[in-house]
């Protein structure tokens, strides 16, 4: 699909004057969801709206909308959009029901309050809404009264009030870490309670499918996994013990079935171990870091069918800084298009901003491990994401007399490219949220005319035969 010429689809919100774009309202939680891009819209003055667009001025409108309430600061934002088959699910608040659940097939009238969870204009707040199979699964925090703690809870909804019910109490002083991966029908998410610390379980939304995985380090003590990622039927991820040891495991759900792999002991070659993308179902991508040359040393991970592991060594990533203080490299963001792996490489300061922060590609091996390039966003407010759109990605990067714009790359030096100079000149038009919907890609810029708006780039093609 070639690309076309990016435009402004609607402007939708009013000037709010000069703020950054992070802090300024603009469409959020893109979602294709038949045939056309949903969206949600924040006002400044309280008003909230599920939206949706067909990329056209005209085809773009709310599809529900929420008053301000007499105080806008207490107005819950439309949120949390999640496609669960044929319906959309989404958080929103009135002054009648609070913050709640609700589910829309995409029309107007068929867009209602899934359940009062809280009766009244108490807030649910459902979050970390998950597609499950055909079940939307999420969490709610339920806030302590007096001296008894608030607990957290598990439930699930077929978007029916009936259907909509708590799987499980997790328990007093609980909470969701946010790190999770789907494999078959379990969703696996990282746990913290008082009895077990924080630790990896697993939900196929039932409440005899809900449970402990296994408690790596007993008692309140916590192994702290993060980095799950699904490679065929397992979930491999890294542990962060409090005496600095990280282990890398591979789990099928089972207590039995959780096994360790490798062991990385506190030394300054074995230091933050990332797991990465997952490629071709098989291939999975490991880094860590050596403070003694302050470089990142990237290695495939080849699982076989039975979860056998081994590991190769592809390439030590050159750090430029390296004689400077404080310029250690680490990961910001990755994404797999096609047999390749892209990923954003940084390099610290002393401060929150990075000093640099370089695009590079991999297909395993050395001399395929290139830098396509540099930079990507340098601010500590606002990080590069990279979107795969077939065998190529989109991001958002500086160019010669640029600022932040859209990219694409193919994988090669040659075809990474700036896409369109929204914001003419040094400015940034920070780019973010690309979704596509049919041949299209929908993403939010700003440009001086209008703030941060909906844009959307369409295929050349269709814009060749019109």
């Amino acid at each position: 699909m070639e690309l076309g010429t990016a435009s402004l689809v609607e402007d939708i919100f009013p000037p709010v004057g000069d703020v950054p774009p992070w802090f300024a309202p603009s469409p959020s939680s893109l979602v294709e969801f038949r045939g056309k891009l949903y969206f949600a819209a924040n006002f400044e003055d309280g008003r909230r709206g599920l939206w949706r667009s067909d990329g056209s001025a005209a085809g773009t409108s709310p599809v529900k909308e929420f008053p301000a309430p007499p105080s806008p600061a207490s107005a819950v934002p439309v949120s949390e959009l999640t496609r669960v088959d044929t319906r959309l699910f989404f958080v929103a608040g009135d002054e009648a029901h609070g913050g709640e659940l609700w589910v829309s097939d995409g029309s107007s009238g068929g867009t209602r309050l899934v359940k009062d969870i809280t009766p009244g204009r108490g807030d649910s707040l459902a979050y970390n809404l998950t597609a499950v199979g055909k079940t939307l699964v999420f969490f709610r925090f339920v806030p302590g009264t007096g001296d008894a703690p608030g607990s957290t809870e598990l439930w699930r909804s077929d978007g029916t009030a009936a259907g909509t019910v708590r799987v499980r109490d997790m328990g007093p002083d609980s909470s969701l870490i946010y790190s999770q991966v789907l494999v078959g029908g379990s969703l696996f998410f990282v746990f913290t309670d008082p009895e077990h610390g924080s630790e990896l379980w697993k939900t196929d939304g039932t409440e005899a499918g809900t449970a402990l995985v296994r408690d790596l380090r007993p008692g309140p003590d916590s192994s702290n996994p993060f980095y799950l990622r699904a490679v065929g039927r397992y979930v491999f991820f890294i542990t962060q013990a409090s005496d600095g040891l990280s282990q890398l495991w591979r789990t099928d759900g089972s207590g039995s079935g959780t096994v360790l792999v490798e062991a990385f002991p506190p030394g300054l070659d074995t230091s933050n171990p990332r797991l990465l993308g997952v490629v071709g179902g098989r291939c999975l991508y490991l880094t860590l870091t050596n403070f003694a040359d302050h470089r990142l040393y990237l290695y495939r991970l080849r699982v076989d069918e039975a979860g056998g592991v081994s590991k190769r060594l592809v390439s030590a990533l050159p750090n430029p800084f390296a004689g400077e203080p404080d310029a250690d490299p680490y990961i910001t963001t990755f994404t797999v298009a096609g047999s390749r792996l892209f990923f954003g490489l940084a390099i610290s300061t002393s401060g929150p901003a990075p000093r640099d922060v370089q695009l590079w590609v991999t297909d395993g091996t050395g001399a395929g491990t290139k830098l396509l390039h540099r930079p990507l966003s340098l601010s500590d407010e606002f990080e590069t994401q990279l979107y795969t759109l077939d065998d190529r990605i989109l991001f958002s990067g500086i160019g010669q007399g640029t600022g932040l714009e859209p990219w694409v790359s193919d994988g090669t030096v040659e075809g990474t490219r700036m896409l369109q100079d929204l914001s003419p000149g040094p400015g940034s038009s920070y780019p973010s949220g690309f979704t596509r919907v049919g041949t299209s890609v929908y993403f939010v810029a700003q440009d001086p005319a209008h703030g941060s708006e909906l844009w959307v780039l369409p295929p050349r093609s269709s814009l060749a035969s019109q």
